[in-house]
């Protein structure tokens, strides 16, 4: 074997994705809202690239799939490559730079910041729009300061001991800290120069402390103030004129036998009938478990549609990809004629056509996403047909390696489209990701998806007598019926995905 160094040439294949390759990737991969996002950075980085708010044939468009992108201006398709007639200059070198410049800040200015009104003349209407504006939400602690407020029987020291134990609450109304941590934090507090006034320089005693709990737990909702969730329900059953002695000791000692739905055995320990167990099971099923819930602020995403699905004339559900919500673009007529002026300057030239060159990959990019999006949602929905028209128990088995050799693109391709994306159809508003699922498949030879299985065990719960719920052996017999052969272990492991209680828990005395 021989071992030297030197210079040798070797012919190899190698696959290299190029900068639009990877462009037209991470396009692919948006959703709707991240796709609008990602139009409006560019618009406001590329001058070359603006809004096309024309009409008719000439308009420049990255919406469905129908419809073809064009980069055109003024009826010519611009192609950086083709050679156009000569033209004047337009202006000289000096000039053409403080064009450039001025052309760039309006752009810019055009785009990020909104038109105002004229303050001459328009009154009240100037801040209209502030009368429609959602205002924040008020708080838990906002809301029981506001009724601590209204007692006008408390002391200003009073005060300040409820509102220190109120900032102590979480967003579910209970207490982060025992009663004797926030004492010692406010009695090591007072030794600090920023001590609150109200303290009267008298470290609060724990009678003090107490009455203040008190207070507290007295306001609305009810259970506010709570040390844990026993603590929580007896606040309430407390709140209540009748008498709850039953209930709160089943709160106290048996309410992990309720959550699991012992009755017969608490009916046993505490000597009491099934009939009384029942009703002060169904008092405690009244309580709120969460006080503040009403007050905890979470912001409903958003969610806007890639797909829409409709049924046409003929009945039958046709897909097309939305894009109605998504800017229009176009090529800036006027960096074009910029770019045909600008033949004796390289420094010029080159900028524009960095530019119109990074607008027509990100054109082309959007395109290509509408037209793969929309052979995938079609592809899928012919394959679907019966589960948009019957409902989730007709959802047929389906992978992405089956799109993906019917529309001739590789599964990559497929599992990029769909990710993150949801379609709306009549009733129903869902990933594009829950169509597809394994199954298995029925005595006569035809495939059941997971979806339709789980679609057939809810309707055998739902059906079921509450007196006597079927276990999970009796569902594997009832879809053997059915020609569908699942193990018991299967059922269960759908059950639990979907939250459907054991049928010991689901029965009903």
């Amino acid at each position: 074997m021989r071992l030297d160094t030197g210079l040798f040439q070797q012919q190899t294949q190698k696959q290299i994705l190029s900068p639009q390759m990877i462009q037209s990737m991470e396009i692919l991969v948006l959703n709707q809202q991240q796709l609008e996002e990602r139009i409006n950075d560019e618009l406001e980085s590329n001058v070359a690239l603006e809004r096309s708010e024309a009409d008719g044939d000439g308009e420049a468009t990255d919406g469905g799939s129908s419809t073809e992108i064009e980069i055109e201006t003024d009826g010519e398709i611009f192609d950086l490559d083709q050679t156009r007639p000569e033209v004047d200059e337009l202006v000289d070198l000096g000039e053409r730079y403080e064009q450039l410049r001025e052309l760039q800040q309006a752009d810019f200015w055009a785009e990020s910041t909104p038109a105002r009104k004229s303050s001459l003349g328009s009154g009240e209407d100037e801040f209209e729009w502030v009368d429609h504006v959602e205002g924040p939400s008020e708080t838990l602690a906002e809301h029981l300061i506001f009724q601590l407020r209204l007692k006008t029987i408390l002391s200003p020291r009073q005060i300040a001991l409820c509102e220190e134990i109120i900032f102590n609450l979480d967003e579910r109304g209970w207490r982060l800290h025992s009663l004797e941590e926030i004492a010692a934090g406010v009695a090591s507090g007072m030794e600090s120069e920023e001590t609150d006034p109200r303290w009267q320089e008298v470290t609060p005693s724990s009678a003090e402390w107490e009455d203040a709990l008190h207070m507290v737990q007295s306001l609305d909702p009810p259970g506010v103030g709570a040390e844990n969730l026993i603590d929580c329900l007896c606040l309430q059953l407390h709140r209540d004129a009748a008498d709850n002695q039953l209930e709160e000791l089943l709160v106290r000692w048996h309410l992990d036998d309720l959550a699991k739905n012992r009755l017969p055995q608490i009916a046993k320990t505490t000597g009491k009938t099934l009939e009384e167990i029942k009703l002060a099971a169904d008092v405690i099923r009244s309580l709120e478990p969460i006080p503040g819930r009403a007050f905890i602020q979470s912001a409903n995403p958003r969610i806007v549609p890639d797909i829409l699905i409709e049924r046409d004339a003929e009945g039958v559900f046709r897909a097309e990809v939305g894009g109605q919500s998504a800017p229009r673009l176009q090529i800036s007529p006027h960096y074009r004629e910029l770019l045909k002026g600008a033949k004796k300057d390289p420094e010029l030239r080159k900028y524009l056509r960095k530019h119109i060159e990074n607008a027509e990959w990100l054109m082309g990019a959007v395109q290509q996403r509408n037209s793969t999006l929309q052979r995938v949602a079609q592809e899928i929905l012919d394959r679907q047909q019966e589960f948009f028209s019957e409902g989730d128990r007709f959802l047929a088995p389906m992978r992405m390696q089956d799109v993906a050799d019917s529309i001739g693109v590789n599964v990559s391709t497929v599992s990029r489209a769909i990710s993150g994306k949801w379609f709306q159809s009549p009733g129903m508003l869902r990933e594009l990701r829950s169509l597809f699922s394994g199954g298995t498949v029925r005595d006569d030879g035809a495939e059941e998806s997971r979806g339709g299985v789980i679609a057939r065990i809810k309707e055998l719960v739902a059906g079921e007598d509450p007196k006597k719920p079927l276990s999970d052996a009796t569902i594997v017999k009832e879809l053997e019926k059915s020609g569908v052969r699942i193990s018991r272990r299967t059922v269960t492991k759908y059950r639990e995905a979907e939250d459907i209680p054991s049928s010991r828990e689901r029965r009903q005395y």
